[in-house]
């Protein structure tokens, strides 16, 4: 099982330093007792290559990307939580419910879901949006039987959820566009990080 991860903010943070040539002090924390391992990082940049030293106590790991490698920082948060927790397992189940953050696929809205939320503009409900993050985005949409229009309430998040709620009016099909660009916008605001890769 992943004991430790590395939150958002520490994602953001690496995401802008794999890009200097620097060292750096980040902490890991475990769930659920939070409990907290601090590491430093050595940034070494070239111009064909990266070179990352993860120290780690007394250990030290090495590892090597190429410079024109997309989501590089999700690589290396993989590399680092892999230090700490041991290698990934794909045949646990465990392992199997927190991906490595290089393979999710953040922010990506499938056929199948957008027929789903199209089918909650017409009818109303309830819908759990799984999107790649660590959370899903929850959908109540209410309608309104007097007039074309639905209220909208979205949410992502559990302790500091991040929320969205209004009202739409017109066609089925202008009503769902408007619902979608709300749901990409909550996406990218509760995970930018991981959004932005």
């Amino acid at each position: 099982m992943r004991k430790y991860k590395l939150d958002n903010r520490t994602l953001q943070l690496l995401n802008a330093q794999v890009n200097l040539t620097e060292t750096f002090t980040h902490t890991l924390r475990s769930t659920p007792r939070r409990d907290v391992l601090s590491f430093r990082l050595k940034v070494e940049r070239s111009q064909s290559d990266t070179l990352f030293t993860v120290e780690l106590g007394s250990e030290r790991h090495t590892l090597t990307l190429p410079n024109e490698k997309k989501k590089m920082h999700l690589k290396l948060a993989d590399f680092i939580e892999e230090i700490v927790n041991g290698p990934f397992d794909p045949s646990s189940s465990a392992d199997l419910l927190t991906l490595p953050h290089a393979s999710r696929r953040f922010g990506t809205f499938e056929a199948e879901q957008r027929q789903q939320v199209f089918e909650l503009v017409r009818t109303g409900g309830t819908l759990s949006l799984d999107m790649g993050f660590d959370l899903p985005i929850q959908i109540a949409l209410h309608r309104n039987i007097t007039r074309k229009a639905v209220t909208t309430i979205m949410s992502i998040g559990v302790k500091k959820p991040r929320t969205r709620c209004f009202t739409v009016c017109g066609s089925d099909t202008e009503m769902y566009e408007k619902i979608v660009e709300s749901i990409n916008h909550l996406a990218a605001e509760a995970t930018p990080a991981a959004h932005a890769a």
